[in-house]
């Protein structure tokens, strides 16, 4: 485990020189490969073969070519593309070489500022958020779990890419979306969604919410979040639920995904080691269930449940509320 940040560092760098993208099409050696991508050779050779031992390349008479699982995962043209959220956790290398220092201080190793300071580090970000989601399918799965049957209008509050809405308008064909968030990001949403999913574009609408600072827009039969309250501290999420509750019409449903923790929050272990990601970049981390139906409950929402995703390959749960 100590040393598993080798070969953290092996993919993300591979994959931000364009390795996996170089051998999309035919088998290279190392000469080859270098030139292609434009690097020493040697060092090539030598990343190559360790990739090849971490089963993402296949070595044979001195060329490599791609695995399965690098095309599936690895190239960009793949609708399971990983390599947003890869080439995000590479570039908070720096962040985790401060965690002694936030350990030491209690401070996040960076301004807590959801990386809306420039459209790269947005965009970064978001489309990290979108390739996640799609690899894993956690969209898909919540999509299909959820009865949205009569439910016209769902808010995707902090949506960023608009992936969750998506996945839900194609299952369910009577639904309009809107995606709440800021604006750097929804600019990015734009993108991401007239990419990816075209033939459903024009029936999500992007309206501009800061959800600490803004009432939230009424009208909506459904509010759903997913992976905001981590990034919060309690007293913005407790906040945060009376505006979801006074934005719900009557009888509206919320929907918070997360991971959701047990009271010792060490369950499920990807939260536990999650939440010190949280600790260096944002004011949160993540919360019990107990914790979570508190805020709900002093917000007025009522039949609070929590629905676990199924474990593997998801690490999250959904806590659905009623506004009576």
């Amino acid at each position: 485990m100590a040393g598993g940040h080798a070969e953290a560092r092996a993919i993300q760098v591979a994959l931000k020189l364009g390795i996996f993208e170089a051998l999309s099409e035919a088998m290279l050696d190392e000469t080859a490969l270098a030139n292609r991508i434009g690097t020493d050779i040697r060092a090539t050779g030598l990343l190559a073969n360790a990739l090849s031992v971490l089963g993402l390349l296949h070595k044979n008479d001195r060329r490599f070519a791609l695995t399965d699982s690098s095309r599936r995962y690895l190239l960009r043209a793949s609708s399971e593309y990983l390599g947003g959220m890869i080439l995000f956790d590479g570039g908070l290398w720096e962040v985790w070489g401060r965690l002694e220092d936030t350990i030491r201080s209690g401070r996040p190793a960076r301004t807590p500022d959801m990386f809306q300071g420039t459209a790269d580090e947005t965009a970064r970000f978001i489309r990290a958020m979108d390739s996640l989601v799609r690899a894993r399918g956690d969209a898909a799965w919540v999509a299909d779990n959820l009865d949205l049957s009569k439910v016209r209008h769902v808010a995707d509050l902090g949506g960023g890419p608009g992936t969750y809405v998506a996945a839900m308008l194609k299952r369910w064909l009577q639904l309009r979306a809107s995606i709440w968030d800021l604006p750097a990001t929804l600019a990015v949403a734009r993108e991401v969604l007239a990419e990816r999913e075209p033939t459903i574009q024009d029936r999500i609408g992007l309206v501009t919410v800061n959800y600490v600072k803004d009432v939230l827009p009424r009208g909506a039969e459904t509010i759903f979040m997913s992976n905001i309250i981590h990034s919060e501290n309690e007293e913005t999420n407790a906040a945060l639920m009376r505006k979801c509750f006074d934005a719900l019409d009557a009888g509206g449903m919320l929907i918070v995904k997360d991971h959701i923790m047990n009271r010792a929050l060490t369950e499920p272990a990807a939260g536990a080691v999650f939440s010190l990601y949280l600790m260096l970049t944002t004011h949160g981390h993540d919360f019990s269930f107990d914790e979570v139906c508190s805020w709900m409950e002093a917000a007025g929402f009522r039949d609070i449940e929590q629905r676990a995703l199924p474990a593997p390959p998801f690490t999250s749960s959904m806590v659905i509320a009623h506004k009576p």
